[in-house]
């Protein structure tokens, strides 16, 4: 994705989850989105690049799942198992570890719980997908909106969320960000919806001439809207 005129890419820490998403391995140019059932999107106007990375074959990698799945595949590739936990709807705290140590979750209507699954440890890459798919069927938007914390658009970092919480809702997240000598900052949105769909990075309807870009400023000012979404700066939070 150029750069705009004048701006460069932000610093970021070595081994951080902003450099990870720096180097999200992408499909190649025109590949269209494609729904979870091998169809393509109707609405390809927002399409700036496809990730190389699966869908799954049911309707659950959605919007805030598109999320939860960037982050946990950077914290399983770092080996951060402890901290690849999420919680559902109903408030119930799924981790990963202990996943992974055998205890899976059990659902009955509201009430969940952990139990210890004989031979149940799965310390492979299946078991964590497995894990995953169990997050995204009892979390969303509104869930993760609980979670998150309130960042200042000033301080904007890549892995930062733009998130409106509610049934449905949306989330996006930003996977890059740029600054020029002037500390004016632009930002690379990507995003999954409904139905579940090829994880995106998002053009800028409102500013064509921007690409893919979009400036900190206009969020600030008059919020973004993407056709299927509209932020405002309140809407910004981090992990």
């Amino acid at each position: 994705f150029k750069l705009l005129k004048g701006f460069s890419l932000a610093s970021v820490k070595k081994g951080s989850y902003e450099e990870w998403l720096r180097f999200l391995p992408m499909e190649p140019k025109k590949t269209k989105i494609k729904l979870y059932n091998g169809n393509k999107k109707l609405l390809q106007l927002l399409n700036a690049g496809v990730v190389k990375i699966d869908v799954g074959k049911r309707d659950l990698q959605q919007c805030a799942d598109a999320v939860i799945r960037l982050r946990s595949e950077y914290l399983y590739s770092t080996k951060k198992f402890r901290l690849i936990h999420f919680n559902y709807t109903s408030g119930f705290n799924a981790r990963y570890d202990k996943w992974r140590a055998g205890n899976k979750i059990a659902v009955k209507g509201n009430k969940v719980n952990y139990y210890l699954k004989p031979r149940g440890s799965d310390k492979t890459y299946l078991g964590f997908k497995s894990y995953l798919r169990n997050v995204f069927s009892y979390a969303g938007t509104y869930s993760l909106n609980k979670e998150l914390k309130t960042r200042n658009p000033d301080d904007i970092k890549a892995g930062d969320v733009l998130i409106i919480g509610g049934f449905p809702g949306h989330v996006v997240t930003v996977i890059a960000v740029s600054v020029n000598t002037k500390g004016e900052k632009a930002v690379l949105l990507a995003q999954s919806y409904m139905p579940a769909q090829s994880i995106h990075v998002i053009k800028n309807l409102q500013k064509p001439s921007k690409g893919a870009w979009f400036l900190i400023e206009d969020l600030k000012n008059k919020g973004w809207t993407t056709l299927e979404w509209a932020y405002e700066a309140k809407h910004l939070k981090h992990w």
